[in-house]
């Protein structure tokens, strides 16, 4: 999705003590051998009870804190997590509200209290990296490799100054950088393992209590469980496909006759214009489907005669077709094939399934065409992750086809260029299916200093 937004600044107290002494909030609970840092830098332990003043800084170590702030938010912070508390003050006669604080590293989960529930740029989380801001939500944000939220209520908005991005309940986003624009995220947030503690926020607040005194209970972040398989009917229907067979590689959309077999794999596609596009004979390996698009990777099949082939698809049934007026909306990446690493026709390289992310903003105003969308994707293999942020141009309706893209690798993978090589498209080609267009399945290929990668990835 595409929208303005103002890019917070962060926040600093100045030296001289502010001309009110309230308390941010206080330690409800505590674990290990945390401490409240004064602004002066003096420890002192945090156990139930702890005040934590302006300015003040709660490390956990390898231990947990959890926090009811003055507005009645409460805050569970990770072990060797560091949040300082810039300014946190309700509203009160005379004083306005404000509650900044600064992950200085490490995660917190919260539920937001009164502050920002109506006035939002009264509230605001910076790190390293970037700034939140939120719409009255529940959420969990992570400090690491960047900055990760996953958001449990409401919306929280993601900035840098690369731009801002709005992720609703059920998304996680993700800033890699502070000049790098958010991207929504297939894999919610995780700090690395804490070797003498469980690696998880816990899931109740211990010995919290909202004012009606229920205990408070947080929902739990998404999980990167399998997703169940619902298979597809065999029948009319189309493919979008990448393929490589000995040094070639080709890309399509195609129509004809898509044959999955008991376990929702694509056994057979028999092109409905074009025999020489036949594909038969194959394995189908990191597949899935969900009742309305398919993916998988499949190999040592034929195509017309040549065999070893390799293809990544993304397909669909005609029973499936989109019936909207218009396509307007954002998408985010939620499953995808192993993206592959081929050379000279040989597989090199290849990454891990559903470890593809990205998004979609796309604008489709109806379906007969001049629609445009961009695009983000973040492809790992090889040791490095490639990003790619494209556009493509609507094609035959529900169709589209990459127009121009930008690519780039935290690793030698790009150096000193990557190219889209999609035939027909720069980097990426798709389509959309369902009803609503409730799901886009699309195929990506670029040419990088390790060879052509390519992979397929799929969208809701």
């Amino acid at each position: 999705m595409t929208r303005s937004a103002t890019v917070f600044l962060g926040f600093l107290l100045s030296a001289a003590a502010p001309a009110f002494a309230q308390d941010a909030g206080r330690v409800e609970f505590a674990t290990g051998d945390a401490v409240v840092r004064a602004r002066d830098g003096a420890p002192r332990p945090a156990v139930r009870g702890t005040a934590v003043g302006q300015g003040e800084t709660v490390e956990t170590r390898e231990g947990r804190v959890q926090l009811r702030m003055e507005d009645g938010a409460y805050v569970s912070l990770q072990p060797r997590t560091e949040l300082r508390f810039d300014e946190y003050v309700p509203a009160r006669a005379g004083v306005e509200e404000r509650g900044f604080m600064r992950l200085l590293r490490g995660g917190l989960r919260t539920i937001t209290g009164s502050i920002g529930r109506v006035n939002r740029s009264a509230y605001r989380v910076t790190t390293p990296t970037a700034t939140i801001g939120i719409r009255g939500t529940q959420f969990a944000l992570f400090e690491g490799d960047g900055t990760r939220v996953n958001v449990a209520d409401g919306i929280i908005q993601l900035c840098t100054t690369g731009g801002c991005l709005d992720v609703f309940a059920g998304q996680s986003g993700f800033a890699p950088g502070p000049t790098a624009r958010p991207t929504l995220a297939f894999s919610p947030a995780r700090l690395p393992p804490v070797a003498s503690v469980q690696p998880v926020l816990p899931v109740v607040l211990s010995e919290a209590r909202r004012d009606d005194g229920a205990a408070l209970v947080f929902s739990q972040p998404l999980a990167p469980a399998a997703l169940p398989v619902v298979p597809l009917p065999s029948g009319a229907g189309g493919i979008g496909m990448a393929t490589v067979e000995g040094a070639a590689f080709s890309a399509g959309l195609l129509g004809g006759t898509v044959t999955f077999d008991a376990a929702g794999a694509l056994s057979q596609f028999v092109d409905g214009g074009t025999p020489a596009n036949n594909f038969t004979a194959g394995v189908s390996s990191d597949f899935g489907a969900d009742g309305i698009i398919a993916w998988g990777r499949w190999t040592s099949g034929d195509r017309a005669g040549v065999s070893q082939v390799t293809m990544n698809y993304a397909a669909n049934l005609s029973a499936n077709a989109v019936t909207a007026a218009s396509i307007v909306r954002g998408y985010a990446t939620f499953a995808s094939t192993a993206p592959i690493v081929t050379s000279g026709g040989s597989v090199v390289a290849t990454g891990a399934p559903n470890s593809v992310t990205g998004s979609m903003a796309v604008n489709f105003p109806n379906l007969t065409g001049g629609g445009s969308l961009t695009y983000v994707l973040n492809v790992p293999v090889a040791g490095q992750t490639f990003n790619i942020n494209g556009s493509a141009t609507q094609f035959v309706g529900t169709a589209f086809l990459g127009s121009a893209s930008t690519i780039t690798s935290t690793g030698a993978g790009c150096t000193p260029s990557c190219t889209g090589n999609i035939p027909f498209g720069n980097a990426i080609q798709g389509f959309f299916t369902g009803a609503n267009a409730e799901r886009a399945g699309a195929n990506y290929g670029f040419t990088s200093q390790l060879g052509q990668v390519t992979g397929a990835v799929v969208f809701r």
